[in-house]
């Protein structure tokens, strides 16, 4: 936001109309005003220069003098930020990534309406630190508790399906959320796992992990994103890079993953389609809101020196231009 220290003197502005028009008019009464500016030798015979030359000597020439006028005003760009004075809460989300996550009965795929409802929860954050783990076959940190939306953003928008192999590891994926939030100051703590299947892979079980999460006063919900019936799929192995094809028989536990957020203390959504997905966030986001106390802050960044560098070059050019064309600008 620009601010002026002295406003009033921005009315000196209105000296540049006025003696545009003081000059017309003395013009059609054939009066001459002492309103000349540097003279320099007219180029006879070459009248393609002289009126190009003064024409932009007189622009240059207001353009320094309304510059100065704004510089005595003293200019500054106010910027203001908000500074957070409490701590807010945590928020881990656990994303499958495995194959099965590249089902198109969501716009356009189960993965990707994920990572785009994440990316809009993350819109609506204040406070809170939000944190990433992926998991298929195995289960990884993609981006700790964190502040950086913008990072967490970039590194949510590189998950491809089948990246952590072919397999779903929910234990894991909890397990390595909750690994990163027990050192955590935050006054809540939440998990919240995306997923379309059941357990079959990693080392641990789904439900010692929720026990961990409980003793550890964290919050686990679980969000159950698919349809049922035959969804078709295609991804692109990012082993092998070789396209996939084919149908994918859509059938998860839903009473398991209800009693796995029960047992942490959260939870379960049934997420069928987008709307469903969209309304289990919506919930999510309030439940998860912070309390924050906050103070705000002003920054001033003086522009008086850039205002009045370029007022002084302008005019400098002016008087150079009006050296090689001559004659009155005014």
């Amino acid at each position: 936001m620009l601010a002026f220290e002295r406003p009033f003197l921005l009315a000196f502005l209105l000296v540049i109309p006025l003696l545009w028009w003081a000059k017309r008019l003395a013009r059609r009464s054939g009066l001459r005003l002492p309103l000349r500016a540097w003279k320099g030798p007219a180029f006879e015979g070459k009248p393609f220069l002289p009126r190009a030359c003064r024409f932009l000597a007189g622009l240059l020439f207001w353009l320094g003098f309304a510059s100065l006028v704004v510089a005595a005003a003293g200019p500054a760009r106010v910027s203001r930020r908000i500074l957070y004075l409490s701590r807010g809460n945590e928020i881990i989300f656990v994303l499958d990534v495995s194959p099965s996550m590249a089902a198109s009965d969501f716009r356009p795929t189960r993965l990707e309406a994920s990572k785009a409802i994440i990316d809009n929860f993350l819109q609506g954050r204040r406070n809170e630190t939000v944190g990433l783990v992926a998991f298929g076959q195995e289960a990884a940190l993609i981006c700790p508790p964190t502040l950086d939306y913008a990072a967490l953003r970039n590194r949510l928008g590189q998950l491809q399906p089948g990246q952590f192999g072919d397999g779903t590891a929910l234990g894991s994926g909890i397990a390595t959320a909750l690994a990163h939030s027990s050192s955590s100051g935050a006054p809540r703590k939440y998990v919240i796992l995306l997923t379309d299947g059941e357990s079959n892979a990693g080392a641990m079980s789904p439900s010692l992990a929720v026990s961990f999460a409980a003793r550890r006063g964290v919050s686990v919900s679980v969000i159950g994103v698919g349809s049922r019936g035959e969804v078709p799929l295609t991804y692109v192995d990012p082993d092998t890079g070789v396209k996939r094809t084919g149908s994918y028989k859509s059938e998860f536990d839903r009473d398991a993953l209800a009693a796995l957020a029960l047992a942490g203390g959260g939870r379960y959504y049934s997420a069928e389609n987008d709307e469903a997905l969209t309304a289990a966030f919506s919930a999510i986001s309030e439940e998860s809101a912070s309390l924050a106390k906050t103070r705000s802050m002003s920054q001033e960044e003086s522009l008086v020196r850039l205002v009045l560098a370029f007022g002084f070059l302008s005019l400098v050019l002016a008087r150079l231009l009006e050296l090689a064309g001559g004659g009155d600008f005014l």
